[in-house]
């Protein structure tokens, strides 16, 4: 009985500080990812002074969302296959395979050049082992596209440009994820399953059968729906059960990317899904998944920014030279891949030329979001690492997120202004398309 009290304690408490966050960002008018990270962040410092005056206060109210019964891995397992697959599920797959060559730059290749630069950058003064510094590389190599998007919308930027933005955030998580993963597992975490043999080939073997199992899965639950014929409460349930079952299967049973099966479930599911609805079933489908993706992205972001004020205790003077070569390097490598990749990419005739100012702003727009602060939460808890590399790993990655979100995101609005950047005539918005996942918001209402 007491563990349900908890339980429903804390779901409440979760659910009134979300409502609390999503009001003021609306009423400061700044994306909802700063106001939540803020109100996460306010949480744990309140947390730590708690410690010190009122420890019992403290172990009542704030501690059990620290509680580490709760491994930082489930933040990943229970909250993001919803936002995956609800974004999925609104991308429309001709115009997604269009643009699939910049797309996976983006997603795939910005990821490892990223790793490559920051790790090298961090190796130069941090001391540890290059795998080390892969690692920290790997784990801030992953975008969060909430702030992003919800700015893009709301200036009117091209939908093209959005398009790039929502098609990246689809699938750099499971490149990043799947490096992290490896890169513990070389440095001492539990041994990683090898199929092929080699790290690359593991990588790709994951990616491509994820893949296939994603597509068949979205595919069976389009045939269930056709069969059974349901009313909507059917429909969206079964909907809801796809992604809750599949990442654990893919990931647990199948060993290949849980991220990629949800995200291609998403895209088989939504295309063939939007085929037979109606109208008023389509209206009320997307709805329902938009809030709850919206639920489940902003819970993720408040509980782990939660943990940020704990984990940046141990900043140490060293770490700020290699926070700064690390926050140079990021932006290089991701100004680099997309100034160089994405011309040659039209010029090859691969996809539609990427105005310079457009490549300008999606650079800019790589910000970092909840993914990159779990995967920190979960190096500093593993206790098979080293000490010393779960502190560069998890505190500088940390401190990395913050200053980017606030740097990033803070100016992102006011460089779209300075390029001239806004939705050509001819574009007009789809009044009843539902917010990307990856934006973590419901839409809001005038």
């Amino acid at each position: 009985m007491e563990i349900a009290v908890e339980l429903m304690t804390r779901i409440g408490i979760l659910l009134v500080l979300i409502a609390f966050s999503h009001a003021a960002a609306l009423r400061l008018r700044v994306p909802d990812s700063l106001v939540l990270t803020a109100m996460g962040v306010l949480l744990g410092v309140g947390y730590l002074v708690l410690q010190r005056v009122a420890p019992d206060l403290a172990g009542q109210t704030i501690a059990p969302f620290l509680s580490p019964s709760l491994p930082p891995e489930a933040y990943l397992w229970i909250f993001l296959p919803p936002v995956l697959f609800q974004a999925a599920m609104e991308v429309d797959t001709s115009e997604l395979l269009a643009d699939i060559a910049p797309i996976l730059v983006l997603a795939i290749g910005a990821v490892f050049t990223a790793t490559a630069f920051v790790g090298g950058a961090a190796y130069l003064t941090s001391g540890q082992s290059l795998t080390v510094c892969f690692l920290l590389g790997a784990i801030i190599s992953t975008t969060d596209p909430s702030t992003v998007i919800a700015l893009f919308q709301d200036g009117g930027a091209p939908r093209r440009l959005i398009r790039l933005i929502e098609g990246e955030s689809l699938f750099n998580d499971a490149a990043a994820i799947a490096i992290t993963t490896h890169l513990i597992a070389t440095l001492g975490g539990p041994a990683a399953r090898s199929l092929t043999g080699s790290a690359a080939g593991d990588l790709l073997l994951s990616l491509i059968g994820a893949a296939a199992f994603g597509l068949l899965a979205g595919s069976l639950l389009a045939a269930m729906v056709r069969v059974l014929r349901g009313p909507a409460l059917s429909e969206f349930s079964l909907s809801l059960a796809l992604p809750s079952l599949l990442y654990p299967a893919a990931e647990h049973w199948l060993h290949v990317s849980g991220v990629v099966a949800v995200v291609c479930a998403g895209l088989a599911a939504g295309r063939q899904l939007r085929a037979r609805q109606t109208p008023a079933e389509s209206v009320m489908f997307r709805e329902l998944w938009c809030h709850l993706a919206a639920f489940s992205g902003s819970a993720v972001f408040l509980l782990a920014a939660l943990h940020v004020p704990t984990m940046l205790r141990d900043f140490r003077t060293a770490d700020a030279l290699v926070l700064c070569l690390v926050v140079i390097a990021a932006l290089l490598s991701r100004l680099g891949t997309i100034g160089i990749c994405l011309p040659l990419l039209s010029r090859m005739g691969a996809c539609e030329p990427v105005p310079r100012k457009h490549r300008l702003l999606i650079a800019w727009g790589g910000v970092r979001g909840p993914v990159t602060l779990t995967l920190a939460l979960c190096v500093a808890r593993n206790d098979a690492l080293p000490a010393d590399a779960r502190h560069i790993a998890a505190v500088v990655a940390t401190a990395f997120v913050l200053l980017n979100l606030v740097c990033n995101g803070l100016t992102l609005r006011l460089l779209m202004r300075r390029l001239g950047i806004q939705m050509p005539a001819d574009e007009s918005p789809d009044p009843d398309k539902a917010p990307a996942a990856a934006t973590l918001t419901a839409p809001r209402r005038p």
